[in-house]
């Protein structure tokens, strides 16, 4: 886990390094659904995510509109998973995200407001945000399984976001493209979440 905390903090650094408009730097929290292969019997569930994000967007020349960048993220999922006849298991995963992000159609609303012998001017922004990219994991669980536990995988991520001035909705999946679970075996984590996030 400490090796994953400085992957992140490391590719954190070098993205602000590459871009240099457009950062915001916010939380997520959200609703997860998904689970782990290899346990016949056993649905999918999901409970609770959280994350931690940094974005980096560039923007046109001499404009406000934001055109490509990307987004670094730390994020915790927990999943339960039960066959229905009382035996059940969790999973903590831990992913680090690192997301090349397009702007799919922007838009600034202006306008002014009389209040008092005073205007007031105010804005809205509205984006819709489509991203992709590779992620690293880390996963704990208390099931019980043949094999040689494999807590490490590298796996990928996608997703669409909609973001209103400092707020957004995230909807995403993601999947281990390396076998995550227990060696030997051919099994994945994989899972959908739909997140609310703020920007400060």
């Amino acid at each position: 886990m400490k090796k994953l905390l400085f992957l992140g903090l490391f590719l954190s650094v070098g993205l602000q390094g590459i871009c240099q408009v457009g950062e915001s730097t916010g939380l997520e929290f959200g609703f997860v659904q998904g689970g782990v292969t290899g346990f016949p019997g056993y649905s999918n569930g999901g409970l609770f995510s959280g994350a931690i994000f940094k974005e980096f967007m560039a923007r046109k020349k001499d404009t406000n509109v934001p055109t490509v960048g990307g987004e670094f993220k730390l994020n915790w999922s927990y999943y339960s998973m039960d066959n229905g006849n009382g035996n059940s298991f969790y999973m903590n995963v831990y992913t680090l995200p690192v997301t090349f992000k397009v702007n799919l159609g922007s838009s600034w609303t202006h306008w002014t407001v009389k209040e008092g012998d005073e205007y007031k001017s105010y804005s809205m922004f509205r984006a819709i945000y489509l991203y992709a990219g590779p992620e690293a994991g880390y996963w704990q669980t208390n099931a019980t399984h043949a094999g040689t536990l494999n807590q490490v995988f590298g796996g990928a991520v996608g997703g669409v976001q909609v973001w209103i001035n400092r707020f957004k909705i995230d909807l995403y999946a993601h999947r281990s493209i390396t076998p995550a679970t227990y060696t030997p075996g051919n099994d994945y984590i994989q899972g959908a979440a739909l997140s609310f996030g703020v920007a400060f």
